[in-house]
């Protein structure tokens, strides 16, 4: 399996916004980082690692506080997740990504 991770941009609707990135592992979505406001009104980095046919577990999503820090996060947090999953349940992540009658397809 490739062990890389790689970022595109993030598309809502048609529509990109700035600072708000997918995650992509071997071709397939594996989560999100993007900027968002803080309780203090400071900009933060929120991140989310999941497949969207596995429960999340909450120390699979957080915040931090810069871009390469999410990263950073990010990257233990699938390492763990890849540790529980198994090959059927990425390829059944693989044919949920790849409906695009899914209503986040629209």
């Amino acid at each position: 399996m490739a062990d890389d991770l790689s970022l595109r941009r993030t598309v809502i609707g048609g529509e990109t916004v700035p600072d708000d990135y997918t995650v992509i592992w071997d071709e397939l979505a594996i989560g999100r980082i993007h900027r968002s406001i803080g309780l203090n009104g400071k900009d933060v980095w929120s991140w989310s690692c999941a497949l969207p046919n596995v429960p999340q577990r909450s120390t699979h999503r957080g915040r931090a506080d810069s871009l390469e820090a999410a990263k950073a996060v990010f990257r233990s947090a699938w390492t763990d997740l890849q540790s529980q999953i198994s090959y059927n349940q990425i390829q059944e992540a693989r044919a949920i990504d790849g409906d695009r009658s899914r209503p986040w397809h629209r």
